[in-house]
């Protein structure tokens, strides 16, 4: 797992800074996660969201910020929160763990993890601690 979590920090983030815009751009397929999970902000009344394994930020996270939602990202890659902060300062970031998620018990209305579930060693942890950080009753998108 440590290997994995190695790569993630090393090796995968440095090609995901460009590759998220120059090899997969805006899919048809991310157009409808963004409808669906604002659809389900909506219905939730959610204000506050989190997106576990945010990236570079690009294309969920940006577009959610211009729903006025308060967005905050978490992702185990430095130079990947770094690219958020740069390009969307209206996020709110942290380095950290998805299986050990640095935020308060129900701290979020909402909590998503897209395109990176695969990428998690322990993704059944990752799973109970976005539960964790979620209200009850708000919405948990993977």
């Amino acid at each position: 797992m440590e290997d994995r979590k190695k790569y993630m920090i090393n090796t995968y983030a440095k090609y995901w800074i460009t590759a998220r815009d120059t090899v997969y751009g805006l899919m048809p397929y991310d157009k409808c996660l963004i409808n669906k999970i604002n659809d389900l902000a909506q219905k939730t009344s959610a204000s506050s969201i989190l997106e576990v394994a945010i990236g570079t930020g690009e294309p969920i996270a940006s577009s959610l910020v211009e729903f006025d939602y308060k967005i905050h990202g978490i992702d185990i890659s430095d130079i990947l929160i770094e690219t958020v902060r740069n390009n969307h300062s209206e996020i709110d970031t942290k380095v950290g763990d998805a299986e050990n998620l640095p935020y308060y018990d129900s701290e979020f209305d909402m909590t998503y993890c897209v395109h990176s579930s695969w990428l998690i060693p322990n993704f059944k942890k990752a799973i109970f601690e976005m539960k964790r950080v979620t209200k009850q009753g708000g919405g948990n998108v993977v």
